[in-house]
């Protein structure tokens, strides 16, 4: 056999050794690719879970709608019987309903006059209870009797008609000033009870 043949057949050999260590680079790239693309896509997809918890985290709780110029009326068989006013009424995704601003409840006797006046700061509407809760400094003024109540939180409803309250109350009759703890009363405010007095101070006591 010539020299030359005997270097042709080293050079296949190491063509051919280089061949396969070549397919088996290859073959360890495409491994390694078809290993990492399960890991990717869980990494992608455990991301997709945390932005999914972030977003529902960042959910939003605001009011679903905002009225202006609030003018309400409840009736009775045709008959006038509660006015309410505010300036601004937010109605929350559970249909609550929030008045940030003063609040008027104007109640009508079987006549169509208003015999008492309600105020507060603020309210809400708890639409599960059916329930106006009366915040700030609360006030009820009893236009026939001449009588006011006063007390920083009053709950009314008027499914039931009624008014009340566990928190301090003081009422100014024209005769004497009762304090006490705890109310309760019809809306209009005629016929009331004190749950708990703490003092009774006539008016003529008082200093003019």
């Amino acid at each position: 056999m010539s020299r030359f043949e005997n270097l042709k057949i080293k050079l296949n050999a190491v063509v051919c050794v280089f061949a396969d260590h070549f397919c088996c680079y290859i073959s360890l790239k495409k491994l390694a690719t078809y290993c990492l693309m399960p890991l990717t896509f869980c990494i992608i997809f455990t991301s997709c879970e945390e932005d999914k918890k972030d977003f529902k985290k960042q959910e939003y709780k605001g009011p679903i709608s905002e009225v202006y110029g609030i003018n309400m009326t409840y009736s009775d068989s045709a008959r006038l019987v509660v006015r309410m006013t505010t300036d601004v009424q937010l109605t929350m995704a559970s249909e609550d309903k929030i008045f940030p601003k003063e609040i008027r409840v104007f109640f009508f006797d079987k006549f169509g006059n208003n015999t008492t006046k309600l105020r507060g700061d603020s309210a809400r509407f708890i639409r599960a209870k059916n329930l106006y809760r009366i915040m700030g400094k609360v006030q009820i003024d009893n236009q026939v009797k001449h009588e006011i109540l006063e007390t920083p939180e009053l709950f009314w409803s008027p499914e039931t008609k009624k008014i009340y309250t566990d928190k301090q109350v003081d009422i100014k009759t024209p005769d004497q000033v009762l304090h006490g703890m705890g109310m309760d009363s019809n809306q209009d405010f005629t016929d009331y009870t004190i749950r708990k007095v703490t003092g009774v101070v006539s008016v003529k006591s008082l200093p003019q």
